[in-house]
């Protein structure tokens, strides 16, 4: 009896994705330029030449394991994203998703940091783009927030969205890689609480300003005595 015609095609997509499984795992403990293709060759359990069957080069296969990654958690992202409104409600989804990664896929937050992280060759590679993609559903969420007069008119969101997730990657490696347990839904809620309300009291500004108004009437009428004598 042969076998069914479709179980080369099967075959195919099995070992791909079996190589695409090794190379994320040698990435995550190897920087790219330290990695060799023999070594996810091995993981993979094949020979060197058929790498290049599937993929180019190793450029080739790293940013292909980044895409698939993005893709599928994009894919996710999106059909949530799009169900939430309101601008604290968007945030706290965003960030807690964000953490998420952390707990559920260290291995390629890992990549994802070492290969961002003081590289010049960053802006413009593959990984620049997949990151652009991905962080437009915060900038949409700040855009929306001062269109429907919720952020200060002023606020800049690139430069919002550079402070949140610069402070999100230090959380990330001060909680995840140091293996202290965190609540990725409790964190996401006092981030974006502080960043909402602020660091300030409430009334604190207008108590400050009243005193110093105060103090400068007091000022005021203590030169003007002075003067007078």
């Amino acid at each position: 009896m042969t076998a069914p015609a479709f179980l080369p095609r099967r075959r195919k997509s099995a070992r791909r994705a079996e190589i695409l499984a090794a190379a994320r795992e040698v990435f995550s403990v190897k920087p790219f330029e330290a990695a060799s293709v023999r070594e996810i060759a091995r993981s993979a359990g094949c020979v060197e030449g058929t790498i290049y069957t599937y993929f180019r080069n190793k450029r080739d296969l790293f940013d292909t394991v980044l895409a698939e990654f993005y893709d599928r958690l994009i894919a996710d992202i999106e059909p949530r994203f799009d169900a939430i409104n309101g601008t604290r409600e968007r945030l706290g989804y965003l960030v807690a998703r964000h953490l998420q990664i952390a707990l559920d896929d260290p291995g390629v937050g890992r990549i994802i940091a070492r290969e961002a992280r003081g590289q010049a060759a960053y802006f413009g590679s593959t990984l620049h783009a997949l990151n652009r993609r991905y962080s437009r559903f915060l900038l949409k969420t700040l855009s929306d927030g001062i269109e429907r007069g919720e952020l200060r008119a002023d606020l800049d969101p690139v430069l919002a969205r550079d402070m949140l997730f610069g402070g999100l990657e230090h959380i990330v490696w001060n909680q995840v890689d140091r293996q202290r347990d965190f609540d990725p839904g409790q964190t996401a809620q006092a981030i974006v609480r502080m960043l909402l309300e602020g660091w300030q009291i409430p009334g604190a500004q207008a108590s400050v300003d009243s005193l110093r108004q105060r103090l400068d009437r007091l000022e005021a009428r203590i030169d003007g005595g002075g003067r007078r004598r």
